[in-house]
């Protein structure tokens, strides 16, 4: 993230603003989304 830092740096919070922006999307786009799980099956007890 060296744009980042440079954007930072300079005082260019547009910069940053869209740097965050353009992170956060690659991030999503590949499927690496925090607290998700992988599987959709819900958890479920056995039933007898």
């Amino acid at each position: 993230m060296r744009l980042l830092r440079l954007a930072v740096e300079t005082q260019r919070w547009d910069l940053a603003a869209h740097t965050i922006v353009l992170a956060t999307v690659r991030i999503l786009r590949n499927g690496d989304r925090p607290d998700v799980r992988k599987s959709k099956e819900k958890t479920r007890r056995p039933r007898r």
